[in-house]
Parts: C-alpha cells; sequence; structure tokens
C-alpha cells in the first residue's frame, strides 16, 4: 500500500486520488505521452485536449506540446502551463483552445518516466497545490514502475548488453551469447544523433529511441537499439552481409530519418558504420558510425563507412595526431600559427596545391588567384617556414597535418 492508502499498480484509482487532493481532472502519462490513467470525478472541467487524449489514450500532437514538455522536463517541480494555443495563422490570431494545467514530471531517480497534468480551469491551484503534486509523483513513480510489463525488464537488460558490446567488452563473446547472438554473423552498427539544442530534450529523445527501434526491428526482426549519451544505436547482423543489404539498411536509416524530421520537428545525423566479422569488433563499427556522423549534414543523406573509406581514414588518423603531438608536423604548426594571428592563408594554399598534386593551374583555378600570385605564396611559404616540397617525406606528413587539421 502506498501513503495515500492505495494498493500499488492501481494507476486510475491514483489519478482520482491526485483529482481530489489537488483539485482538478487528472492525466497520468508516460514518456511517449500515452496516457496511462485518468481521474473519473465528477463536476470538474475538462477540455477537448483531455477529452481526445482519453479516447484515443494518447496526447493529441498540438503545435506547442514540445515547448510544454520541455519546461516540464526541465523544471525541478511542478510547473504552470497555459492553455494550448491554435495554431498562429497569416492574418489569424491564435486563441485559446485549453484550459490551463498544473504539471510535474515523474522520475526514478533521474529516469524520466512519465509526467502528471492536472486541469486548473479557474487558475486558483496554488503552491500548496503544487506540493501535493510533487509529492504525488514520486507515488506515481512507484505505480509506473510496477505497471510496466516484464518484456519492458528484458529489453533495460539487453540495452545494459548492447552497451557493453559496443563499447568493446573485453567479455564481448560472452556478451554476445547472452544476448542470443552468432558469433558466426557480420555485424554493423548503425548511429542517430539528433540536433536538440544546449538544453537537450529527455522526453523527444525516449521518443527517438522507440521511433529508431520500432523501425530497425519492422525492418530486420531482433534488431538491437540502445541510447548512449545522446546517440541512439542499433545492431544489425546477418550470416551474410552483402553489400545490397547494406544498401537497404541504408535506405532505412534514410527514411528513418525523414520521418524523425517531419513527425518530430527534429533535425537528425545518421551514418551506418565498418562491416565487421567478429562480435569483439562490433565496437569497431560503432566507433566509425560515430566517426562517420563527422561527415553527415543535419537532416542530410545518410553517410555510410563503405563508401567515405579514405575520409574515414583520415579521420582516425586525425585523432592520432591530436592525441600523439609529436607526430604533427612542426612546420605545419608554424603555418597555421602565422595563418590565426596574421590572417594569412598559407596553409589553405599548401593544402589545395598538394591536394592538385602540385598543378599550379588547378590550385590557381581553385583558389581563385592568378598563377603569379600562387608562385608568390608558394615562395613565400620555403622562405618563412623552410618547407622543401621535393622532399617527400616532409611534404606527406605536411599534407597529412594540414588536411587533419581543417
Amino acid at each position: 500500500m502506498t501513503s495515500l492508502g492505495l494498493p500499488v499498480g492501481d494507476l486510475f484509482a491514483l489519478a482520482n486520488a491526485i483529482a481530489a487532493m489537488v483539485g482538478g481532472a487528472t492525466a497520468i502519462e508516460d514518456v511517449q505521452t500515452r496516457v496511462l490513467a485518468y481521474s473519473t470525478l465528477p463536476d470538474q472541467p475538462i477540455d477537448d485536449t483531455r477529452r481526445d487524449g482519453i479516447l484515443g489514450r494518447q496526447v493529441p500532437d498540438l503545435p506547442d506540446n514540445d515547448e510544454a514538455y520541455a519546461s516540464l522536463f526541465r523544471a525541478r517541480g511542478a510547473v504552470r502551463l497555459p492553455g494550448a494555443m491554435t495554431p498562429n495563422l497569416p492574418g489569424e490570431p491564435a486563441v485559446p483552445v485549453g484550459l490551463a494545467r498544473l504539471a510535474v514530471a515523474v522520475r526514478a531517480g533521474t529516469e524520466p518516466l512519465g509526467s502528471i497534468w492536472v486541469v486548473d480551469a479557474t487558475g486558483e491551484l496554488d503552491a500548496a497545490a503544487a506540493a501535493e503534486l510533487e509529492r504525488a509523483a514520486d507515488i506515481a513513480a512507484m505505480h509506473i514502475l510496477r505497471a510496466r510489463s516484464a518484456a519492458d525488464l528484458a529489453r533495460a537488460q539487453r540495452a545494459v548488453l548492447l552497451r557493453r558490446l559496443l563499447d568493446g567488452d573485453t567479455d564481448a563473446r560472452l556478451v554476445a551469447a547472452q544476448l542470443g547472438l552468432d558469433p558466426g554473423s557480420q555485424y554493423v552498427a548503425l548511429a542517430f544523433q539528433p540536433q536538440f539544442g544546449s538544453a537537450g530534450d529527455e522526453l523527444r529523445m525516449n521518443r527517438l529511441v522507440d521511433l529508431v527501434a520500432m523501425a530497425c526491428e519492422a525492418h530486420q526482426s531482433g534488431t538491437e537499439c540502445v541510447a548512449i549519451g545522446t546517440t541512439v544505436y542499433a545492431l544489425f547482423f546477418g550470416q551474410q552481409l552483402n553489400d545490397a543489404q547494406l544498401v537497404s539498411i541504408e535506405a532505412m536509416a534514410a527514411r528513418l530519418v525523414a520521418r524523425a524530421t517531419i513527425a518530430m520537428r527534429i533535425a537528425l545525423r545518421a551514418s551506418v558504420g565498418s562491416r565487421v566479422s567478429r562480435v569483439d569488433t562490433i565496437a569497431r563499427s560503432r566507433r566509425d558510425a560515430d566517426l562517420v556522423l563527422l561527415l553527415t549534414d543535419p537532416a542530410g543523406p545518410v553517410v555510410s563507412a563503405r563508401n567515405v573509406g579514405s575520409r574515414l581514414s583520415l579521420l582516425e588518423l586525425g585523432q592520432v595526431l591530436r592525441d600523439t603531438p609529436r607526430l604533427f608536423s612542426s612546420q605545419a604548426r608554424a603555418v597555421l600559427d602565422l595563418d590565426e594571428r596574421s590572417g594569412t592563408e598559407y596553409a589553405l594554399t599548401l593544402r589545395t596545391y598538394l591536394d592538385c598534386g602540385r598543378d599550379s593551374a588547378r590550385t590557381a583555378g581553385l583558389l581563385s588567384v592568378h598563377q603569379n600570385t600562387l608562385r608568390y605564396r608558394l615562395r613565400r611559404v620555403r622562405d618563412l617556414f623552410t618547407i622543401d616540397l621535393d622532399n617527400a617525406d616532409d611534404t606527406l606528413t605536411l599534407w597529412l597535418s594540414l588536411r587533419v587539421a581543417d
């Protein structure tokens, strides 16, 4: 029994108790904005938003929803939210279409579980009502946790195992066996990274995980998904993941990016890692997917490691050079430092010249300068930094350092 005298798990009884205690029609939702329970006390005012949510067991998709839920899950306690408004149309002022609410996020520790919404028809719910609602949120957390199905618990356990695989656990074979993965399969990791802004968005992140899991499971039964930090990963597998299957997976990821952009109004980047043949190298596929994310544009095409092999190698070399400063060309560092101090473009000139295989005409065209100007710049580079472009070893390290510094 809870402190309200209710059996644990009875969410409808809890909603009625909150409605009586706080003083307004109450709804309890999960993080996917599904209506788990609602109060049924008579004579408490409601609006169309509540009515539609109860009938469909899902909160209607209104223009103000994203901001309302974001402010709710950022807050430490109960928050007051104005009634929903109609969309702002040209020449037509927005008008209220719903009653104000007093709401609170429901959490287990730092994990969001859902929210409680109380209709504030007259605007008279005071600080005491807010305090009561905050106490009720702790009780609701127990109810929601109890109401979770065994399947949810199993999914959480599998998520922990998948994180270990993607992180490169030393017991990868044992972890893979617990997940039921065939050690003879091939694997590829996908990465989906939303752009939520600096404040983040717990609610939409949970929705995104569900969206990715549903789309990936529909594409291949048994696909595993998990969120690590601000990135959602999916792991695909098969006895032979040929190029045709990878193209199909990439197309599925592209459709998912488009769907998230429309349905959730977020910019989403997606990438496909390298194909690996052992469970203990799944972490390598995940790392490649992370690197490829650096090559993608928000809401742009999905980029696959198999199509950007050379650029991926440069990204890895860049990481090595950043982690081991002694390997970075001292001449390249001097050029970059001067450019930063003086606003010159010697690094760009050198990099473009070497990228073009020392073709002066092509380089001048790309830089939009006369060939005489290019020759002058190259002479200045030799004089200022004692760079000998006829020395193959020095030129190679110079070019690599300038490329990875870009």
